[in-house]
């Protein structure tokens, strides 16, 4: 992969999905040294692992990590274009794709955090993204998504249908936005010359867009990738944070949550109660992750390890933006380097 040592693992976690994470070495560490600290790249909604090494070596933070000396370990979550197998199911099925963020998160990123220390012989790593658990050493969130009550994204528009679930599902299919040879197409056609505004609108109705940051003749490559799919189940439960404005675990309905929590309500997610090192980076031009519902982040969570914000900054900055290298990645290097080793 652009020259540099690439491997590829399959994890099985405990619901039997089976994900798949590629390993990344720099040029001068082929062997993949298993001493020096392994960290996880995990990718956004809708996205795959290639975001982060979507760009050349010297953008794209999988590559500047590796080049740091890191052991890098990109995750692909559930339902995406790289993890759609399972030990008993088929991806066509109804039963594959009843999962939410919630499975993600009990079940995914445990399985690959566990999977990432018994192979490197650690006992702790770093990750980038979302996560819980307390084998992870730091945790660092570009463009985090906790509350979405001031989100300005495409996504507000189905909010009327948002509890629809079954309408969803009929008109959606229980795949949503899955990776397709016509989207590649599409991107290759309409990202370039006078039709390139048109993808640069869509990718501003997902997280904001700024041409300046962005490199519109890869606008092809990037639409060549994404969307990279997920469940519509997990579309509806974002669109439930969006309508409660609640950091919550999936509404069933009344009967629903009574057989899966035991209780009228969904439970809420307790950001306070994580013990884990963290750091959060957000754009102060992100409709996604809007400024107002960081903050109400903030004032829950602890962040020991700081507070990075960014101007002229949109969510798909964190994966796509030419500015990262010398800010938020350069910074987020810098944090890591002052962790104490193992």
């Amino acid at each position: 992969m652009r020259g540099y040592a690439c491997q590829e693992h399959s994890v099985v976690t405990k619901d039997g999905y089976i994900l798949t994470m590629q390993r990344l070495a720099s040029t001068r560490d082929a062997g993949m040294n298993k001493t020096v600290e392994p960290v996880i790249l995990q990718h956004g909604l809708l996205q795959s692992s290639v975001d982060w090494v979507i760009n050349y070596p010297n953008q794209s933070l999988g590559f500047l990590l590796a080049d740091a000396g890191y052991d890098v370990w990109l995750g692909n979550i559930r339902g995406n274009t790289y993890s759609k197998s399972h030990v008993s199911l088929s991806s066509r099925s109804k039963e594959y794709w009843g999962f939410t963020f919630d499975q993600m998160a009990e079940y995914d990123l445990p399985a690959m955090v566990e999977y990432v220390l018994q192979v490197t012989n650690h006992s702790s790593l770093d990750y980038v993204g979302h996560s819980q658990g307390s084998l992870i050493g730091s945790f660092h969130a570009f463009a985090p998504v906790a509350f979405l009550g001031h989100t300005k994204t495409v996504l507000t528009l189905l909010r009327p249908f948002f509890w629809m679930i079954n309408w969803m599902l009929e008109n959606f299919g229980y795949e949503f936005m899955p990776k397709a040879s016509i989207v590649r197409w599409l991107g290759g056609m309409l990202c370039v010359g006078r039709t390139a505004f048109l993808c640069e609108n869509i990718i501003l109705l997902i997280g904001g867009y700024d041409s300046e940051n962005m490199n519109s003749t890869r606008l092809p490559v990037y639409l060549g990738h994404n969307p990279a799919g997920t469940s519509t189940l997990n579309i509806a439960h974002f669109g439930q944070l969006i309508i409660t404005d609640r950091m919550q675990k999936y509404d069933y309905g009344f009967r629903g949550n009574l057989k899966h929590y035991k209780q009228w309500f969904p439970p809420e997610y307790q950001p306070q109660r994580n013990r884990v090192p963290t750091a959060l980076y957000w754009g102060a031009k992100d409709i996604l992750s809007d400024e107002a519902d960081v903050k109400r982040l903030i004032k829950i969570s602890q962040h020991e390890l700081g507070l990075y914000r960014y101007e002229d900054t949109g969510h798909l900055d964190f994966m796509w933006g030419l500015n990262m290298a010398g800010s938020a990645y350069a910074q987020l290097i810098r944090v890591l380097s002052t962790l104490p080793a193992e």
